[in-house]
């Protein structure tokens, strides 16, 4: 349950809002530049600070087809703030759902039109601006019941953007069971992950990194999370393993 001291709940927004202010400053110091590779480069930040911003409001918003234009989302706030802003509590109060979702539209719309250099699926690309884009308008089209038909349809739009790109193809099943252990460059289907480098790890990066709390590996994450017995049950029904 999410409650208000929950920490992990405070340091998703702590270094959400890091990525957005991180995304917004290279955004502002090269904004003027026609460098096709800078200006694919920014489509990068813009992707970034987009999906922050749909990432958080899920987390901290109404769903967008509950009132969006008078439900709260979270704070826009395209930059590091000031210490005179810090100083003042000068910082912009809480947008509506609504105005969050634009926000994130315009960035990733933006990324899309920026990037054009595909440099694999650990890294943002146009295709990965689309398949997000359809992510957004898949939750702002509402219930199965009661649909947004424009929205809907942008986001089959989208997505048939990036299926007829021809750059990303499904895994045959005996590839699919090994998903989790191909990396980017090597998975074909694949339009954006999170790719973990020997560079960047720490002693505790199995503990409290990506999969700590589904698995215990060497001694490290605490494995709270399991599938059910009912989940593994229907899965035994296949008759696969």
């Amino acid at each position: 349950s999410r409650t208000p001291d929950n920490y992990r709940l405070q340091s998703f927004w702590d270094y959400g809002y890091k990525a957005i202010a991180q995304a917004s400053n290279i955004i502002d110091m090269a904004k003027d530049t026609d460098d096709p590779e800078i200006k694919s480069k920014l489509g990068e930040c813009f992707y970034v600070r987009g999906m922050m911003y749909f990432y958080l409001c899920r987390a901290f918003g109404r769903p967008y087809y509950q009132a969006p234009d008078k439900n709260l989302g979270v704070p826009i706030v395209n930059g590091t703030p000031s210490e005179e802003e810090i100083s003042n509590l000068s910082l912009p109060d809480r947008s509506t759902v609504k105005e969050t979702y634009e926000q994130a539209i315009s960035d990733l719309k933006k990324a899309e039109e920026m990037m054009t250099i595909n440099k694999g699926a650990a890294y943002a690309s146009k295709e990965a601006a689309q398949a997000m884009l359809s992510r957004v308008y898949l939750y702002m089209s509402g219930t199965y019941e009661n649909p947004n038909r424009e929205y809907a349809q942008l986001a089959v739009d989208y997505a048939d953007k990036v299926i007829n790109s021809g750059n990303y193809s499904l895994l045959p099943r005996e590839e699919f069971m090994k998903y989790n252990t191909l990396t980017p460059e090597n998975n074909d289907e694949s339009i954006f992950v999170v790719k973990r480098v020997a560079s960047e790890f720490s002693g505790y990066d199995h503990y409290y990194g990506i999969g700590g709390m589904y698995a215990n590996i060497g001694g490290m994450g605490w494995g709270e999370m399991y599938a059910s017995a009912k989940y593994i049950d229907l899965l035994n029904e296949t008759g696969r393993n």
